[in-house]
């Protein structure tokens, strides 16, 4: 691949990370209602199942879902569960009290891990990215290398988000808002859930 190759794979990782969805709710929720350490925590994490999926999509997992789809319905319907969790957690308690809050919310390794290892779209996603840019014949320190590039800008835009939620005094602002940020979360996160509910009916009907 060439540099120009690698720099545009970049800019397109980075647009697909900035894309507001889920992932980024779980990280403002972490920075809000716990530090920036547990959103770094969950931002990283978060990048680990990025890099599982763009390696996988740069490698055979395609042919596996394609001959056993029932493994990719099984994921989608797993990441719906998960963020029906996740909802009913954010809607848990009215309660402002941060040890309140942190208690309602899983561990932010696992919400940031399992937030993205939950969501197959990923593996779409960055199928139809690496088809445009992995050469023929492609090494396996090629493969390695565009899963990394994925992984690491995912890490860097989120942990970017972070810092930048608590220099611009915004985490404050959430935080005084914080029983609004749940609501709007839980809804978001039912709302991607009924989407992703939606597909896995249609394909088993």
């Amino acid at each position: 691949m060439s540099l120009l190759s690698w720099l545009t794979l970049v800019c397109i990782c980075a647009f697909g990370a900035m894309s507001p969805g889920p992932s980024l709710a779980v990280i403002l929720q972490n920075r809000v209602q716990r530090s920036l350490g547990d959103a770094l925590v969950a931002s990283w994490t978060h990048a680990v199942g990025i890099f599982f999926w763009a390696l996988a999509a740069s490698t055979t997992l395609g042919t596996i879902f394609h001959r056993f789809p029932a493994i990719k319905t099984s994921l989608t319907l797993a990441g719906a569960a998960f963020l029906i969790y996740l909802a009913i957690k954010s809607l848990g308690s009215p309660s402002v009290d941060k040890r309140a809050q942190n208690a309602q919310l899983p561990p932010a390794w696992l919400s940031g891990v399992s937030i993205s290892l939950l969501n197959p779209k990923i593996f779409v996603f960055f199928t139809a990215l690496f088809s445009q840019f992995v050469p023929e014949g492609a090494g396996p320190i090629t493969l390695l290398g565009m899963a990394m590039v994925a992984g690491l800008v995912d890490g860097i835009w989120y942990s970017i988000a972070s810092l930048l939620v608590g220099s611009v005094g915004l985490d404050k602002s959430l935080r005084r808002h914080s029983v609004l940020l749940n609501r709007v979360s839980a809804g978001f996160y039912l709302i991607v859930a009924g989407l992703s509910l939606s597909q896995v009916t249609g394909l088993l009907a």
